[in-house]
């Protein structure tokens, strides 16, 4: 059975990955990127400055929470830059290289990543490409969202590891920090872009312009991706990280674009053909095949023994650098390594 923490990620998707990208992308349509993802994590900010404030004598929660504020920033914005000439479909399937980066990542940095997760990630990728994979030729929107996983990878990755070495408490000024870095980022691009661009005009700016533009402005998508795709996601993927190693978390992520196609199949009326049905398959596969061994933990007593052995010499030298890009390591099951940091 999957741990319930799992749960908490499959929640996440729901709010982000099935809607996020279609509610950017028809935003963007009438309105500017940089004023709208200045307003939208605002308004994640806004809850969370009380537990920023309460933490301010805190310089590790403190440090951890810019990192994560910058990764997040990087992937967030260079998103919503891509969405302007990307396809929202392609846009779906570019966002899975994140499920290849972290696995990636993780090995080159020394982490043992189990053989099921790789044949999950190329399950998830045939997947999503069938069922999403087509269109019009790439362009420059692809590349950026191609970044842009590539950072969200990162978060990930990073995520993982600082979530394991913070204690459940400060999780929330954890957060704090995080959506705060990525407002001012977001104003920050905001203010530059309209100046260089020429769309604000300081003089001409009048009480009544002001309050026709917070009439106009599209709120409701403001509120929707700022308080519930974006804050809970990433409270979500906060919490599921102590029990769920990145390489299986981001797995679990490939399921992103089938939730967008069942809310486009119940919403706009859309419709799979026969390779859709089959990518769908190949989706859910991945993601339960990263997940089997939480189901049949006993394959092997001596193996596991050995894995156990493993894990403690490698959690006891990522401990000692703290400071390193590398997650932390999981390798047979989560509960064994979180069972150790207890002791």
């Amino acid at each position: 059975m999957l741990p319930l923490k799992v749960f908490d990620v499959f929640l996440s998707l729901l709010g982000s990955a099935a809607s996020n990208i279609l509610v950017v992308k028809e935003t963007e349509a009438f309105m500017d990127p940089a004023a709208f993802s200045a307003v939208r994590f605002a308004v994640c900010a806004i809850p969370f400055i009380p537990f920023v404030f309460q933490a301010r004598n805190d310089v590790q929660t403190r440090k951890a929470g810019l990192e994560l504020g910058v990764w997040m920033s990087l992937g967030y914005l260079i998103e919503a830059l891509g969405l302007i000439t990307a396809e929202a479909g392609r846009a779906s399937f570019l966002s899975l290289f994140t499920v290849i980066v972290v696995p990636l990542l993780q090995s080159i940095l020394g982490t043992m990543v189990p053989t099921r997760t790789w044949f999950g990630v190329l399950m998830s990728v045939l997947g999503v490409g069938m069922l999403e994979c087509g269109g019009t030729p790439p362009n420059v929107g692809d590349l950026l969202n191609f970044l842009s996983a590539i950072f969200f990878g990162i978060h990930t990755l990073r995520t993982e590891h600082i979530s394991r070495t913070t204690e459940a408490d400060q999780h929330l000024p954890l957060l704090g920090y995080e959506v705060c870095v990525v407002a001012f980022l977001s104003s920050l691009w905001c203010i530059l872009g309209g100046s260089f661009d020429g769309l604000q005009d300081n003089d001409n700016v009048t009480w009544t312009l002001v309050w026709d533009w917070m009439v106009t402005f599209p709120w409701v998508p403001a509120l929707y991706t700022g308080l519930f795709s974006t804050v809970l996601c990433l409270w979500a993927e906060i919490a599921a990280l102590r029990d769920v190693s990145a390489a299986e978390t981001v797995v679990i992520y490939g399921t992103e674009p089938l939730w967008g196609a069942g809310f486009a199949w119940f919403l706009l009326g859309e419709r799979w053909g026969t390779a859709g049905w089959i990518g769908a398959a190949l989706i859910l596969g991945g993601s339960v095949l990263a997940q089997m061994y939480e189901w049949f933990p006993s394959e092997s007593k001596d193996g596991g023994k050995n894995d156990q052995k493993r894990e403690l010499m490698m959690l006891t030298d990522n401990q000692k650098q703290n400071h390193n890009l590398s997650a932390t390591p999981v390798v047979v099951t989560s509960k064994d390594v979180i069972n150790v940091q207890k002791k």
